[in-house]
C-alpha cells in the first residue's frame, strides 16, 4: 500500500497522467487486501506502517482535490473567455463537500 500511495504522489506531482493510470490498479489491489486479510490487525508492529500509509493517502487526496480545483478554474476561464456565462460561474466558489 505505501509503495503504491507514493507512486501515485510522485506521478500526481509529475504531472504524469500515464503514471498515475498505471499506478491505479495497484493502488487497488493493495486497498483489496487490506480489505481481506485480518492478519495486519492482529499485529501491533504494523501499526505505524498503517498510519504512514495513512498519512500518504491524505497527502494524495489533498493533491487530487487541488489538481481538480486548479483545472475546474481554468475550465471557468475558458467558458468566460468565450462568453460561455451560461456554464461559467459569475464568481468563485468552492464546491460544496458530499457528506
Amino acid at each position: 500500500m505505501i509503495a503504491a500511495e507514493t507512486a501515485l504522489i510522485a506521478a500526481l506531482d509529475a504531472d504524469d497522467l500515464p503514471a498515475i493510470e498505471a499506478v491505479l490498479p495497484m493502488l487497488g489491489a493493495a486497498a483489496a487486501g487490506l480489505r481481506t486479510d485480518g492478519v495486519w490487525q492482529k499485529k501491533p508492529e504494523i501499526l505505524d506502517r498503517l498510519r504512514s500509509a495513512i498519512a500518504l493517502a491524505d497527502a494524495a487526496r489533498v493533491r487530487i482535490r487541488y489538481l481538480a480545483d486548479r483545472n475546474q478554474r481554468r475550465i471557468d476561464m475558458l467558458a468566460a473567455a468565450a462568453g460561455r456565462f451560461d456554464s461559467a460561474p459569475a464568481t468563485y466558489t468552492r464546491p460544496s463537500r458530499a457528506a
